[in-house]
């Protein structure tokens, strides 16, 4: 029976498991930034400092006011976002209490009522 030429070592072994692990993690660590980013302005707009409007469930008028009369880019900065969103608040009536978000948007198919 003859024999491979090929060897592979249990160093190579490992160093090839240790690259495909790393790629793995590198991996998971980017869809978990997608959920940090929509969990970083929930947390901002349910906070009470700075453009926060909703603390302990209830809604400051002021501040959403406020909001309100931003425009998306202004907001979006506010917010210290990286990626494009939509915020649309509505009552238990149906009546839009807040609605921004990137006109880009709708164009994509999401739709946010502005």
């Amino acid at each position: 029976m003859p024999r491979s030429n090929i060897r592979i070592d249990e160093i190579t072994l490992v160093l090839i498991v240790a690259l495909i692990a790393l790629f793995v993690g590198i991996s998971n660590h980017a869809n978990e930034s997608k959920l940090t980013e929509a969990e970083k302005i929930t947390d901002v707009i349910l906070g009470n400092d700075g453009i926060g409007f909703a603390a302990n469930g209830i809604i400051n008028d002021t501040k959403m006011n406020q909001v309100q009369i931003m425009d998306y880019e202004d907001f979006k900065e506010s917010l210290n976002a990286k990626k494009n969103f939509c915020i649309y608040i509505e009552d238990e009536s149906g009546n839009i209490l807040l609605s921004k978000g990137d006109p880009q948007l709708n164009e994509d198919g999401i739709y946010c009522r502005e």
